[in-house]
């Protein structure tokens, strides 16, 4: 599937953080899983653990349409300072945890910029003891990406994503970050349903449609070109009574995804975009 199927042209430039091998030319978003490296046409065979690795740490990375390489990047999109520019030059491979909107369960993988508590009060960075001090020091929990005074849930508690705050009266608090069941609508039985989700009800990933492992099947985009088999995102295609997907989990090969039904308002602005 090509990037240029899912979102507009972005180019990143950042100029103290872009290494000196990525081109200043232009790069098409495209959010991607932990098995991206399947996707790119890499010389596999020359490719450590450790250069795996850094890509699975990393944010996002640039594929090179002409050289079939790739060069990694520890910002994305959404980071500050990015500068945006149309070109075709340069795919660009974004970690999904990193530019989604809304949690997973209880939001412990949620990486994403918001920095204000539910009652709009503004978050306290985690590397700063003002005015509350903490024991949450982004070197003390390596892989929980505390950085800035983004919302986190280091330890994967009940209430999702919080910080601490800037108010000296509160110390900390959850943050408004719904959860992607609580966006996403069906109607029906979600056969037309053509949006984002991309976790099972249990919270397993989804295996991308376009690929075979862990779980081989018949539902291959090139064969249902109408189905939507967009990246690795819950769908119906065969009639059950919701939308689901198959899992990255060997012992489950697929699972319903948790997607309301629309309500009213939410139909009649499917039906205004159906007939406009």
């Amino acid at each position: 599937m090509r990037a240029t199927h899912l979102l507009p042209a972005l180019l990143l430039h950042q100029l103290l953080l872009l290494p000196t091998a990525i081109p200043a030319a232009g790069i098409w978003i495209f959010q991607i899983l932990k098995q991206a490296e399947e996707k790119v046409k890499l010389d596999e065979r020359s490719q450590s653990l450790a250069s795996y690795q850094h890509m699975v740490t990393t944010r996002a990375f640039a594929y090179d349409r002409v050289t079939k390489r790739c060069h990694w990047l520890s910002f994305n999109s959404l980071t500050n300072g990015v500068r945006k520019k149309q070109d075709h030059a340069f795919d660009l491979y974004e970690k999904k945890d990193y530019v989604r909107n809304c949690i997973i369960g209880k939001g412990a993988d949620y990486k994403g910029t918001i920095s204000v508590t539910k009652s709009g009060i503004q978050c306290q960075a985690w590397n700063s003891m003002i005015p509350h001090e903490h024991s949450f020091l982004p070197s003390s929990y390596r892989g929980k990406d505390l950085r800035e005074n983004y919302c986190r849930n280091p330890r994967g508690e009940e209430g999702g994503p919080w910080c601490f705050t800037t108010s000296p009266e509160t110390r900390h608090e959850v943050c408004d970050i719904p959860l992607c069941s609580e966006v996403e609508c069906m109607t029906c039985n979600g056969e037309s349903y053509r949006g984002p989700m991309d976790h099972t009800e249990t919270g397993k990933e989804c295996q991308r449609w376009d690929l075979q492992r862990p779980h081989k099947h018949k539902f291959r985009p090139e064969r249902y070109p109408d189905k939507g088999f967009d990246d690795n995102y819950c769908r119906n295609p065969d009639g059950k009574p919701r939308p689901w997907c198959y899992t990255l989990d060997p012992n489950t090969p697929w699972e319903f995804c948790a997607i309301k039904t629309c309500g009213k308002s939410s139909l009649k602005e499917l039906e205004i975009l159906s007939f406009s």
